[in-house]
């Protein structure tokens, strides 16, 4: 959390124990910070906190993100048992099976053949390639011959 935030959380503080109302407590801390330093919003929050009696200015455990996810776990996970399918990896480590997916992908891992592997594109595959799109916009296979003209 930024400093910042915790100061302008220290000057609402001092606003609603001075009594100011939140339009007013925004302008003051808008006059000297900047007209957009703080939103209306955010003061009118923090002000419904310290009216229930709630002056820690921490922010509070929120459920919303989720804890990092061990990419080593699934890494060492694929490399004992290349056949699994993301279902039973999500069952085995317990997480969702997209998350799984987004490690699998950011790891350079593709399924072939129902067996993970790294998707490395070597220098000849990536010339055969090139060669292949090269070659397929100037020559065309007409999917019906008959109605080409030649």
């Amino acid at each position: 959390m930024s400093e910042m935030r915790i100061h302008f959380r220290h000057l609402m503080l001092y606003e609603f124990r001075k009594g100011s109302s939140v339009t007013i407590a925004t302008k003051n801390i808008c006059a000297v910070y900047g007209e957009n330093a703080l939103s209306s919003r955010t003061c009118r929050k923090w002000f419904q906190r310290f009216r229930a009696g709630n002056f820690c200015l921490k922010d509070e455990e929120r459920s919303g993100r989720p804890p990092q996810i061990d990419e080593d776990k699934i890494r060492d996970l694929v490399e004992k048992s290349r056949s699994l399918t993301v279902q039973e990896m999500s069952n085995v480590l317990k997480i969702p099976k997209t998350t799984i997916h987004r490690c699998l992908k950011k790891m350079g891992m593709v399924s072939k053949l129902n067996v993970w592997m790294p998707h490395e594109l070597t220098e000849r595959k990536r010339y055969k390639k090139n060669c292949l799109n090269l070659i397929g916009k100037f020559y065309h296979i007409p999917i019906f011959p008959r109605h080409c003209p030649i």
